[in-house]
């Protein structure tokens, strides 16, 4: 039996959307598209051009156009990420369980079972910190405003009207009726960019966990291929090079499903990276600084899952050359050369890995010292702008 850690954590979060993982796919589509999603789709795409309004119309304030483009590029990001999923659902669906019936398969080893479980283990604990950090820069947001307009009024005796995210309205705000729909209208858009966010990207983190974890085990079985008989041997090599040929199929699969997501996600995070360090000097020794950090904390960790578990990927896929020439292949010279002609060949095809990309940006940890230092560059620059 699998592991019932996989995707456990993921599943929790799509069943808040009114999404499923795991079960049977429905025939007639009719999940396709939920309620919950949709709700979340409207409600940040209503609140975006109350963002874009609000940076226009403080396009001369640097302060205040930078903190309106942090938030510009969050729901843009979640808008694609959740619409790019319902769009593919169904193809989402048959990768999981093509995923769900290989490692089943393969959980039967003592070893596999064992490699699943550890990497899964560590995918659930990525993606709970990873959700912790994201949630909290929600609440932070959410929080900040209250907390600051008691401290204002305990201050100055006058209750000024402040949201959590930098917006315009048709209405005046300093009225409790509409200063409470506009704080209800932040929060649910809060939520409707958190919750897709996290799906999405957690999802990612377990598929490539287990990739990794099914390409570790294609390398424990080719360390110890050899058979009782030559018979043995040969069709050892046969399920273990038919398994090699499933996990490049799954990786090219993912690559092809995340590869816009990766792009669109490499490409904001570098700006988003330097709006927040921006907005971290700007703020030093000021309450908002929480804030600030923690959505930069959160910004680092939803680029650090694509990059390192895309690494990981390529590596493993990578190793099992290593795995071949460590192996028994002396013996096989001996009984069948034209064997040792394949394992040559899967040799040559391990050195080009299984590479997670972006189009341009390979999802690796070149690439996230790249987008660090990006951003510490585009800060420099605003910070001359200032």
């Amino acid at each position: 039996m699998l592991t019932d850690k996989f995707l456990r954590l993921q599943s929790s979060f799509f069943r808040l959307l009114g999404l499923e993982l795991l079960d049977k796919l429905d025939v007639n589509g009719s999940h396709r598209y939920p309620r919950r999603s949709i709700c979340c789709i409207l409600s940040v795409a209503t609140f975006l051009p109350l963002t874009i309004a609000f940076g226009l119309q403080n396009i001369q304030n640097v302060d205040q156009l930078t903190d309106s483009l942090c938030s510009v590029l969050v729901d843009l990001l979640a808008l694609c990420k959740i619409g790019f999923f319902l769009w593919l659902y169904k193809d989402f669906r048959l990768l999981i369980q093509q995923f769900h019936q290989i490692l089943q398969r393969e959980n039967l080893w003592a070893v596999g079972e064992r490699i699943i479980s550890t990497e899964n283990h560590q995918d659930q604990f990525i993606s709970s910190l990873y959700s912790y950090c994201f949630v909290t820069a929600g609440l932070s947001a959410c929080l900040m405003s209250p907390l600051s307009m008691l401290v204002n009024y305990h201050r100055t005796g006058q209750l000024q009207p402040d949201l959590p995210f930098p917006s315009v309205y048709p209405w005046d705000n300093n009225r409790i009726l509409t200063y409470s729909l506009s704080y209800l209208w932040n929060v649910s858009a809060a939520l409707g960019v958190a919750l897709p966010t996290v799906c999405v990207d957690t999802l990612f983190s377990s598929l490539s966990h287990n990739l990794s974890a099914l390409f570790r085990i294609a390398r424990e079985k080719m360390m110890h291929f050899e058979g009782r008989s030559p018979l043995e041997t040969r069709e050892n090599l046969v399920h273990i090079f038919t398994l090699y040929e499933e996990c490049l199929e799954l990786g090219n699969s993912l690559n092809g499903f995340f590869r816009p997501l990766i792009f669109a996600q490499f490409v904001a995070a570098s700006l988003h990276l330097c709006v927040l360090c921006y907005q971290l000097s700007a703020h030093l020794l000021q309450p908002a600084m929480l804030f600030y950090f923690a959505f930069t904390a959160a910004i680092i960790g939803q680029v650090s899952i694509y990059c390192f578990c895309g690494s990981s990927v390529n590596t493993e896929s990578q190793l099992f050359g290593q795995a071949i020439y460590e192996s028994n292949w002396l013996q096989l010279l001996q009984e069948n050369c034209q064997l040792v002609r394949s394992l040559e060949i899967a040799m040559m095809r391990s050195r080009r890995g299984c590479p997670i990309n972006g189009y341009f940006f390979e999802a690796n940890r070149q690439t996230l010292v790249m987008i660090v230092r990006s951003a510490i560059s585009y800060v420099t620059l605003l910070r001359s702008l200032a």
